[in-house]
C-alpha cells in the first residue's frame, strides 16, 4: 500500500502548476479588464484544469482527449444558451436579451486560456518530462503578456510593487515546480532516470545562472537610475523616485525621460518642486531624511482621498494651486511647491497616458522682500538649532564661510552672500572628479571648483550651518518658467535638482538655489535645455480632452491597500539591496534550501523525546549523507540489502543502524535498551562514515541537492 505522504508531492506540484497558469490567465485578463469578466475567465480556467485531470486519470489517449476537450466549451455554450432561452420565454426584457451577448463577450476570449490550461495540465500529468518544457513556455507567455509594458509604462497594476509581488510569486512557484518534478521523477525505469537528470540539471545549473543574471541586471539598473537622475533619484522597480539621502558622485549622466507634467498659473522666477527635505547630516554619510526630529516636514505620500495639512501660518506667502500628471515617477510620490496645505487626488480617465493625477494647494513665497528684512537669527529651540546646524566639524568650510560673509550685514545677507559666491565662482559639471583623500565636498570647494547641484547644495547648507544659520537640503525638480506651454511645464529626469532651505522664523523655510548655470570648460551640454514641445502638445491635448469629467477622488479602497503598497515599496528596496549583495544572497538561499530538504524533515524527530521518532529521524539523516556521496538506496533494495552493499563498496558500517531503525519502525516494543543500542549504532555509523569517506567527498555530498528517495 502506498503511504499517504506519497500523494502529497504530486498534489503540491499540481497546485503550484495551477497557480502559475492562473497567474498567466489573470495577467491576460488585466490587459483587457475593461472588456472581460474575471469570474468568467476563472471558471473557464477551472473547467479546463478539471477536464484535463479527469481525462488523464481515465488514461484516455491524447487525440481522443483533445477532441473531447474541444467539445466541452461548445457543450457548455449550448447548455447556457438553452437556459437563456428559457429565461427569455419566462421574462421578456432587455436584460434577458443581452445575456447571449454578454456570455459570448467573455466566452470567445476565454478559449485561448482554456486551451493552454487544458493542454499544459494534461501533458504535464501524462509526460513528466513535459514539465521542463512547460516552465520555459510559461516564461515566454509571461514575457509576451508584459511586452506592451515596456519603457517604464506599467499600466496593468496600480503600483509596481504589486507587480513585484506577482512576479516573485511566479518565479518562486516555478522554482518549486521544477524541484518537485525532479523529486517526483525518481522511478526505477532508465528513461525516468534520464528525465530526472534533465530536470535536476535544469533546476541546479540554469536557474542559479538566471537568478545571478537577473540580480546583476537589477543592480545595474539601480546604479544607472541614480546616475541618470543626477545622483538624486533611485529606482523603485519600473518607476523612479528620489532617494531619502544624497551622496556626492564622481560622475553622473543625464536622461531626457519625461517624468511628469506640471501645471500652475502665475509668474515666478523659478519653480522648485519639492519631494523630500533632508535635515540630517553625517560627514561620512551626507544629507539624509531624519523624520521625527525636525519640523515642517510634510507627508511624502499622495493620499487616496483629499487631505488637508496644518498651515503653519507663515507670512509673506501666497496661495498657489498646482496639478501634477505623473508619467514614469512612482505614483505615490507627493511633489509640490513649498508649503502644501491641501492635496487631492483626481480621477484618472480610461486609457490615460498618466499613472496618477492630483492637485495641490500651497502657500508659496513669491518675493524675498520679507526675508531681506531679517537681520538677527529667528528664535528656534535648542534641539532644532542643534539638528539644523550640524556640520561634521570641517574647519575649512567654516573659514570659507566666514571669509565669504565678511562684508554681509545681517542674517539674510549672509545666506545670500554664500549663494551668490557659489553661483559666481564655481562651474556646473557632470564630471566633478574623484577626490584623492575621499572627501568629495572639499575637492569641489578647494580643488576642482566644479560639480552638479548636490555639490552646490551641500556646500551652501554646511557653510550656513557653520555660521549658526539653520539650513537643510531639499530635493525635487527645477522647472524653468520659460518652458511654459499653456500653463503646463514638462519635467524630465535631468531636471532632478537639489537646493537649500534656510529657516526665517515667521516666513518659514526660504529657498536658495546656489547651483551655477555656467558649464565647465570642455563639457558640451546645456544645463537646462528646453521642453520637447511635440510630446507636450500630445499630452496637453489628451488632458484638455479629458479634464471636463475630472473630479476629486474620494476614499474607495480599504485601508489595508495602503499598507500593501508600503510593503511593496519595501520589497522593491530590499530587492535592490539583494541585487548588490547577490554573491552573499545566492549561496545563502542555496544553504537554506539544503537545510529544508536534508535537515528540516528530520528535525522534529531529533528533538523529540519519543525514542522511536528519534531513531527514524537518525536513519533518515544516515540516508541523506549516503545519498549525497552517490550511495543512495536503490528502489529494488531493502534497507538491509542497501546496508550490506554500502559496507562492501564503501567500508561504511550501516547494518546495526538499519536493524535498530527496523525495530523502531515495526517492532511492538522499543524499550530504553533498544534506544541506547540505536544511539550507539548511529555513533558507529558516523565514525565509520568520517573515516571511510574522504572529507572533500563528504563536503561535496553535503552541498549536493540530491534528495532521499521516498520509501
Amino acid at each position: 500500500m502506498r503511504r499517504r505522504s506519497d500523494h502529497a508531492g504530486p498534489l503540491v506540484l499540481l497546485l503550484l502548476r495551477s497557480v502559475v497558469l492562473y497567474i498567466l490567465v489573470f495577467n491576460v485578463f488585466l490587459q483587457l479588464k475593461d472588456q472581460l469578466d474575471l469570474a468568467f475567465q476563472s471558471a473557464m480556467f477551472l473547467t479546463a484544469a478539471l477536464a484535463a485531470l479527469w481525462m488523464e486519470r481515465a488514461r484516455m489517449r491524447f487525440l481522443p482527449a483533445l477532441l473531447l476537450a474541444a467539445l466541452v466549451p461548445l457543450v457548455l455554450r449550448i447548455l447556457f444558451f438553452a437556459v437563456f432561452r428559457v429565461q427569455r420565454a419566462v421574462v421578456s426584457a432587455p436584460a434577458t436579451d443581452f445575456l447571449f451577448f454578454l456570455f459570448d463577450k467573455d466566452f470567445f476570449p476565454s478559449l485561448l486560456g482554456y486551451a493552454v490550461a487544458w493542454l499544459f495540465t494534461f501533458l504535464s500529468r501524462r509526460y513528466r518530462s513535459f514539465i521542463v518544457v512547460e516552465v520555459a513556455l510559461n516564461s515566454l507567455l509571461l514575457l509576451s503578456v508584459f511586452w506592451t509594458q515596456a519603457g517604464y509604462k506599467l499600466t496593468m497594476y496600480p503600483h509596481p510593487s504589486i507587480f513585484a509581488w506577482v512576479l516573485a510569486l511566479f518565479v518562486v512557484a516555478e522554482l518549486f515546480v521544477l524541484l518537485l518534478a525532479g523529486q517526483r521523477a525518481s522511478g526505477p525505469e532508465p528513461a525516468e532516470r534520464i528525465r530526472t537528470r534533465t530536470v535536476l540539471g535544469f533546476s541546479w545549473v540554469i536557474i542559479p545562472l538566471l537568478l545571478v543574471f537577473f540580480l546583476f541586471l537589477l543592480g545595474k539598473y539601480g546604479e544607472g537610475a541614480v546616475m541618470a537622475g543626477g545622483g538624486l533619484m533611485k529606482p523603485t522597480l519600473f518607476r523612479f523616485d528620489f532617494a531619502p539621502y544624497v551622496r556626492l558622485e564622481s560622475e553622473i549622466r543625464t536622461s531626457d525621460e519625461t517624468v511628469l507634467l506640471f501645471r500652475t498659473e502665475g509668474h515666478a522666477d523659478r519653480f522648485l518642486l519639492r519631494r523630500f527635505v533632508l535635515s540630517g547630516y553625517e560627514a561620512n554619510q551626507g544629507f539624509f531624511m531624519q523624520r521625527g526630529k525636525g519640523f515642517d516636514e510634510y507627508p511624502s505620500v499622495v493620499p487616496d482621498a483629499p487631505e488637508t495639512f496644518p498651515d503653519p501660518g507663515y507670512t509673506d506667502r501666497q496661495p498657489v494651486s498646482q496639478e501634477y500628471y505623473f508619467l514614469t515617477i512612482d505614483p505615490t510620490s507627493l511633489i509640490s511647491l513649498n508649503y502644501p496645505v491641501r492635496v487631492a487626488p483626481l480621477r484618472n480617465w480610461k486609457s490615460s497616458s498618466f499613472l496618477r493625477v492630483y492637485k495641490v494647494d500651497s502657500r508659496v513665497m513669491r518675493s524675498a522682500r520679507g526675508p531681506k528684512q531679517t537681520v538677527d537669527r529667528p528664535p528656534i529651540s535648542a534641539d532644532d538649532l542643534a539638528l539644523y546646524t550640524r556640520t561634521g566639524g570641517d574647519e575649512r568650510i567654516h573659514d570659507l564661510a566666514v571669509t565669504v560673509t565678511a562684508n554681509a550685514k545681517g542674517y539674510y545677507a549672509k545666506a545670500r552672500a554664500i549663494e551668490q559666491y557659489l553661483r559666481d565662482n564655481y562651474l556646473y559639471s557632470l564630471k566633478p572628479g574623484i577626490a584623492e583623500d575621499g572627501n568629495q565636498l572639499d575637492h569641489f570647494l578647494f580643488v576642482s571648483k566644479k560639480g552638479y547641484c548636490s555639490y552646490f547644495a551641500f556646500a551652501m547648507a554646511l557653510m550656513c550651518r557653520s555660521l549658526g544659520i539653520p539650513a537643510r537640503v531639499a530635493v525635487g525638480f527645477y522647472v524653468d518658467p520659460e518652458s511654459e506651454v499653456l500653463n503646463f511645464y514638462q519635467v524630465r529626469a535631468f531636471q532632478a535638482h537639489a537646493w537649500v532651505e534656510v529657516y526665517f522664523g515667521k516666513q518659514g523655510w526660504v529657498e536658495f538655489d546656489p547651483t551655477s548655470e555656467t558649464p565647465a570648460p570642455g563639457e558640451d551640454f546645456q544645463p537646462f535645455p528646453g521642453p520637447d514641445r511635440e510630446r507636450m502638445a500630445r499630452l496637453i491635448s489628451e488632458i484638455v480632452n479629458n479634464q471636463t469629467g475630472q473630479e476629486e477622488r474620494q476614499q474607495e479602497t480599504p485601508n489595508f491597500v495602503g499598507s500593501v503598497s508600503r510593503i511593496g515599496r519595501e520589497i522593491a528596496r530590499i530587492a535592490l539591496l539583494v541585487a548588490r549583495l547577490w554573491y552573499v544572497v545566492i549561496p545563502g538561499l542555496y544553504v537554506l534550501y539544503l537545510l529544508s530538504i536534508k535537515l528540516f524533515p528530520s528535525l522534529g524527530g531529533l528533538l523529540s523525546r519519543n525514542s522511536r521518532r528519534w531513531m527514524k529521524a537518525s536513519y533518515r539523516l544516515c540516508l541523506v549523507r549516503l545519498t549525497g556521496i552517490g550511495a543512495a538506496r536503490r528502489s529494488s533494495e531493502s534497507p538491509l540489502e542497501h546496508a550490506d552493499r554500502i559496507f562492501r563498496e564503501r567500508n561504511v558500517t550501516v547494518t546495526p543502524l538499519v536493524q535498530s531503525y527496523l525495530r523502531a519502525a515495526f517492532a511492538d516494543r522499543f524499550d530504553p535498551a533498544d534506544s541506547a543500542e540505536g544511539r550507539a549504532a548511529y555513533a558507529a555509523f558516523l565514525y565509520s562514515f568520517r573515516n571511510g569517506i574522504a572529507w572533500p567527498r563528504r563536503a561535496l555530498g553535503a552541498l549536493s541537492p540530491r534528495m532521499v528517495r521516498r520509501s
